[in-house]
C-alpha cells in the first residue's frame, strides 16, 4: 500500500497542473468580438485585456480618429493613447492611407476610454475592403441616452443650423423631441443655406459629447462619406414660414407643426449686430438670435424667420434670418419695479394663469438701484460690463455688450443710478406641488451707457474706503503696538547702556579727582622734603664758596662750587614747576585753549622755542572734567617732545572734531621724531604715551601717533565732550 501513495500524490499534482495551466491560457485568450469589448466594464477595460479582432473602417477623422465595427457592433480604436503608451507599432504611412470600407485585422488591448469601452491598437494590417455594414434606424431611447456610441447609425431631424467645421459642415438638427448635431463632409453640401429647414437623414458613425465626468451631454453623428445626408422634405423659402404673431410662438395647437421654422415681425427694441434682437409687438416681446450683419436700430421694423428654443424656459427664436420691413416709433420704456415684476410672475404661476397684462420678459423697463459693483468678464475678447445692482434688498444684473465702458467704468459703488434696459427672466426649479420651474432671477440687457445716469452719487463711506479706514486703523493699531514693544525693548537696552555709561563716568570722573588728589600730595611732599633739602643743600654750597673766597684759597674749588650751584639752581626751578604743575588745578578757571598756552609757555621757558597756538569753533561750552583731561595728556606730549625730541617749534591746535559734539587736541613738533613703537613702553619703566592712551581712550576717545625719524612727531587727541557728575567732577 505505501509504494503507492507517492505515486497518487505525483498523479495529483500533475492534474492540478493541467487545470491551472489550462486556466491561465484561456485566461491570456484574446477577445475576438467587439461585442465583448464593449461590454467590459470600465474596470475590466482597464486591465489591457488582448484584443484581437477583424473589422471595417466606419469613419476617419482628422489625425488618428477611427472607429470600426464587425459583425457584433462598433467601437473606437484609440490611436493616440496608444502612442502614448509607447503600444502602438504600425507603420504611419500604411495607417494614414486606410480609408473607410477598408477590412482590417487589429491586434491591441482593451481600452476604458473616455465613455464606452474601446481598443488600443498594437498593430493594425488591412486586408482588404468591403462595403460598410446598413446603418441602424434611429432608436431615440438608445440614440439620446448614448447607447448607439461608436455605432453605424441613421437619423432624421429638421435642420435648424448649418456652419462650418474642421472636418466640413456641422449640422444643428432637430428630432423633436430631442437637439443634436452632426458632421459630414465639405463635399456633401453644395448650399448650406438651401438645406436650413429640411427634413434629412444623417448615415454615419453615433459619437457623444460628454463631460469632465464621462457624463453624456449631447449626442453627435460623425460621417466621412458623401453620401450621408439624404434630404426627404426640402426646406421652403426662409420667409415663406408659417407667420405667427409674437404672443403665439409655442401656444398650444391640436396639430404640431414640428420643428420647423416659424415667421413673426415686430419692432427692434435693441440690436446687438451679429447676436441678437429684442423685438416688441404690443405686450409681448421675443428676443431673435441672429447671425446677421445687417445693422438694425431701435424703432425698425423688421421680420424674423427662425426656430423657437426653450433653452431660457421662455420662447427663443435662434437660428434666425432677419430683414427690414419698415420703421415704427421705438417702444418706450415704462418704470416698473424689478421686484413687483418677479412677484407678479409668481402670482400667475401659483394661479395657473397668464401673467397681466405681461411677463416683462423682453420689454424695456426704468426704474432706480444702488451700484454694488462693475466687474469686468474673465474673457477679455469679449468687451462687456456687469454691473450689480440692489433694488428693495433684491440683487440683480445688468449687462452692457458694448458701447462706451468708459463711462460704465467710472461708476462708483454707492451710487444710485436710474437704469433703462431690457428684462430677461431666468427660470429656476423650485421644490413646490404643481410647479416645476418659476422666474427666480432678474437681468437687465442693457443697449448702451447712455441707459445709466446717477441720480446720487454714493457716500464718501464707501465699504471699500470704510473697509480701508478700519484696515488702516488696525495695521496703525498693530504698528503701535510693534512699537511699543520694540520702544520697551530699546529702553531697556537703552537704560543699561545708559547705567553702564554713568557708572563708567563716574568711574572716570572718581579716577580724575583722586589723581589730582594724589598730585597735590606728591606735590606737598616734594616742596616740604626734597625742594627744602635742596635749598639747604644750595645755601650750605654758597657759605662754603664764599668762605673759601674769604680765605683766598685755590679759585678751582671755588669755580666748581659756582657749578654745582648753579647746577642746584637749576634743577630748584624744574622741581618747583613740577611742584607748581602737581599742585595746581588743570583749568584753575581758564579754557582750554589759554591753559594749555600757559603751560606750554612755562614749560618752554627760556628755551628757544617757537610756540603756536591753533584754535576754532567756539570752545567755551567744553566740560570742566573733559579739558582737564586733555590738559593733562597735551602736557604730557609736551614733556615728551621737550625732553626727547629738541624741537625749534611747537604747535597747538584746538578745535571742535568732525563728529558732532567731539572735540580734538593735536600737539605738532619738528623734532628729531622716531619710529612708532620702537620707543621705550611701560615694561621699561616709561609710562608717558601709554599713559596718555589710557587716559583718552577711558574718556572713549582716540588716540593717533604719527611720527618719522627726522620729521617730528604728531600726536591727535579726539573725545566725546560729555558731561560728568558735577559734585565728583
Amino acid at each position: 500500500m505505501q509504494p503507492r501513495l507517492p505515486r497518487l500524490i505525483f498523479s495529483a499534482m500533475l492534474l492540478l497542473a493541467g487545470l491551472g495551466a489550462g486556466t491561465l491560457a484561456r485566461a491570456q485568450a484574446p477577445l475576438t468580438r467587439i461585442v465583448d469589448v464593449r461590454s467590459l466594464s470600465r474596470e475590466e477595460a482597464a486591465k489591457s485585456l488582448p484584443v484581437r479582432v477583424r473589422a471595417v473602417v466606419t469613419w476617419r477623422g482628422l489625425r488618428d480618429q477611427m472607429t470600426v465595427q464587425d459583425d457584433t457592433c462598433g467601437v473606437w480604436i484609440f490611436v493616440t493613447d496608444a502612442r502614448k503608451q509607447q503600444l502602438w507599432a504600425t507603420d504611419d504611412a500604411d495607417f494614414n492611407a486606410m480609408r473607410v470600407g477598408d477590412v482590417l485585422e487589429i491586434d491591441g488591448v482593451s481600452f476604458a476610454g473616455g465613455y464606452v469601452p474601446g481598443i488600443m491598437p498594437k498593430t493594425l494590417r488591412r486586408v482588404g475592403a468591403q462595403p460598410l455594414p446598413p446603418a441602424r434606424p434611429m432608436d431615440p431611447a438608445r440614440f439620446f441616452n448614448g447607447a448607439e456610441d461608436s455605432q453605424r447609425v441613421e437619423v432624421r431631424g429638421v435642420v435648424q443650423g448649418v456652419q462650418p467645421a474642421e472636418t466640413g459642415w456641422l449640422l444643428e438638427l432637430n428630432s423633436n423631441p430631442g437637439r443634436f448635431t452632426a458632421e459630414v463632409p465639405r463635399s456633401a453640401i453644395t448650399d448650406p443655406a438651401a438645406i436650413v429647414d429640411a427634413e434629412v437623414r444623417v448615415r454615419g458613425v453615433a459619437v457623444t459629447r460628454i463631460n469632465t465626468r464621462g457624463e453624456l451631454t449631447m449626442p453627435r453623428v460623425f460621417s466621412s462619406s458623401i453620401d450621408a445626408l439624404i434630404i426627404d422634405v426640402p426646406a421652403v423659402e426662409t420667409f415663406a414660414a408659417p407667420l405667427v404673431p409674437l404672443d403665439r410662438l409655442l401656444p398650444f395647437r391640436p396639430e404640431p407643426i414640428g420643428p420647423h421654422r416659424l415667421r413673426v415681425n415686430g419692432i427692434v427694441t435693441y440690436a446687438l449686430t451679429g447676436k441678437f434682437l429684442y423685438l416688441q409687438e404690443g405686450s409681448r416681446a421675443v428676443r431673435v438670435e441672429t447671425r446677421s450683419t445687417e445693422p438694425f436700430q431701435a424703432g425698425d421694423r423688421v421680420e424674423a424667420a427662425g426656430f423657437v428654443d426653450m433653452t431660457r424656459s421662455v420662447g427663443t427664436l435662434v437660428g434666425a434670418q432677419v430683414r427690414k420691413i419698415g420703421a415704427a416709433l421705438a417702444p418706450v420704456a415704462v418704470a416698473a419695479n424689478p421686484g413687483d415684476i418677479i412677484a407678479l410672475n409668481h402670482a400667475a404661476m401659483r394661479a395657473g394663469q397668464l401673467a397681466s397684462p405681461h411677463d416683462f420678459d423682453g420689454h424695456l423697463i426704468r426704474f432706480r438701484a444702488i451700484l454694488l459693483a462693475v466687474q469686468s468678464p474673465p474673457d477679455t475678447k469679449q468687451p462687456a460690463r456687469h454691473l450689480t445692482l440692489e433694488r428693495d434688498e433684491m440683487i440683480l444684473n445688468a449687462t452692457l455688450h458694448a458701447g462706451d465702458l468708459k463711462t460704465i467704468d467710472a461708476l462708483q459703488p454707492g451710487s444710485e443710478l436710474e437704469v433703462t434696459g431690457i428684462v430677461q427672466l431666468e427660470y429656476t426649479s423650485v421644490d413646490a406641488p404643481r410647479l416645476s420651474l418659476m422666474p427666480t432671477r432678474l437681468d437687465i440687457v442693457l443697449r448702451s451707457a447712455a441707459d445709466i445716469t446717477v441720480v446720487r452719487a454714493p457716500s464718501w463711506w464707501t465699504p471699500e474706503r470704510l473697509f480701508g479706514a478700519v484696515a488702516v486703523v488696525a495695521v496703525g493699531f498693530g504698528a503701535a503696538l510693534v512699537w511699543a514693544w520694540q520702544l520697551r525693548r530699546q529702553v531697556r537696552r537703552k537704560t543699561q547702556l545708559l547705567a553702564t555709561e554713568m557708572s563708567a563716568r563716574r568711574d572716570a570722573a572718581v579716577e580724575f579727582q583722586a589723581t589730582l588728589r594724589e598730585r597735590s600730595r606728591l606735590a606737598a611732599n616734594l616742596h616740604d622734603t626734597l625742594l627744602q633739602t635742596m635749598g639747604g643743600i644750595g645755601f650750605q654750597i654758597g657759605a662754603c664758596a664764599r668762605e673759601m673766597t674769604a680765605l683766598k684759597q685755590d679759585s678751582k674749588p671755588v669755580a666748581l662750587l659756582t657749578v654745582a650751584r648753579r647746577m642746584l639752581d637749576h634743577s630748584v626751578k624744574e622741581l618747583r614747576s613740577s611742584v607748581w604743575a602737581l599742585r595746581s588745578h588743570p583749568l584753575q578757571g581758564k579754557a582750554l585753549p589759554a591753559a594749555l598756552q600757559e603751560f606750554a609757555e612755562r614749560a618752554c621757558d627760556g628755551q628757544p622755542i617757537a610756540i603756536e597756538l591753533r584754535t576754532e569753533g567756539d570752545l567755551t561750552g567744553v566740560p570742566d572734567f573733559v579739558a582737564g583731561n586733555l590738559l593733562l595728556a597735551a602736557q604730557e606730549a609736551v614733556h615728551n617732545a621737550l625732553k626727547h625730541a629738541h624741537p625749534s617749534k611747537l604747535t597747538l591746535e584746538v578745535r571742535l572734531a568732525g563728529k558732532l559734539g567731539w572735540i580734538m587736541v593735536a600737539i605738532r613738533d619738528d623734532g628729531v621724531g622716531f619710529v612708532p613703537g620702537a620707543q621705550a613702553g611701560a615694561h621699561q619703566g616709561h609710562f608717558g604715551l601709554s599713559g596718555m592712551r589710557e587716559r583718552i581712550e577711558r574718556l572713549d576717545g582716540t588716540f593717533k601717533l604719527e611720527s618719522a625719524p627726522g620729521r617730528g612727531t604728531s600726536i591727535h587727541l579726539e573725545v566725546p565732550m560729555r558731561t560728568y557728575d558735577e559734585s565728583i567732577a
